[in-house]
């Protein structure tokens, strides 16, 4: 892959193409902390594991975001 990447006095010039790539990759490393940060999390995994009781309990409403003020209620 012959990439055309152009430094210049005011900065790099990327083509946008590899740009794109570049933020791709870049959001996949960040969902991959994020993912990492909740497992080594001991109360946001209870908190997980409570809600899947719940929801297999059927314990869980429904709304749409918009309602979610009255639901709260």
């Amino acid at each position: 892959m012959d990439v055309k990447v152009k430094v210049t006095k005011d900065g790099v010039l990327i083509p946008e193409e590899l740009l794109k790539e570049m933020m791709s990759t870049y959001l996949k490393v960040e969902q991959i902390l994020a993912t990492l940060d909740t497992i080594i999390d001991k109360e946001a995994l209870k908190a997980i594991e409570k809600s899947r009781e719940e929801v297999a309990k059927g314990e869980y409403v429904e709304c749409l975001i918009d309602d979610l003020e009255k639901v709260l209620k």
